[in-house]
């Protein structure tokens, strides 16, 4: 009778065990900023006439900003981390 080798004996195996809580902390900081961003942008889009002006922007420029999904992130926004 043959003996059944277990069925994680490889080092790949080993890897992606390990690589399983590094992608769930990957996913962590993701949805984290993603709030952070969603929340940034409700604070843009409750600034006054004034304010949107002093930053350079219209009050289509902060609806249409604040109108974005929180997933949707630029480029830019997702490689950026907070303060």
């Amino acid at each position: 009778m043959a003996q059944l080798a277990p069925q994680c004996a490889s080092s790949s195996c080993t890897r992606r065990r390990s690589s399983v809580p590094a992608r769930v902390r990957l996913a962590l900081a993701w949805l984290r900023r993603a709030v952070e961003v969603s929340r940034q942008r409700r604070a843009l889009y409750q600034l006054d006439e004034r304010a949107l002006h002093d930053l350079g922007l219209s009050r289509a420029d902060a609806w249409q900003e604040a109108d974005k999904p929180f997933w949707e992130q630029s480029a830019r926004e997702a490689g950026r981390r907070s303060c």
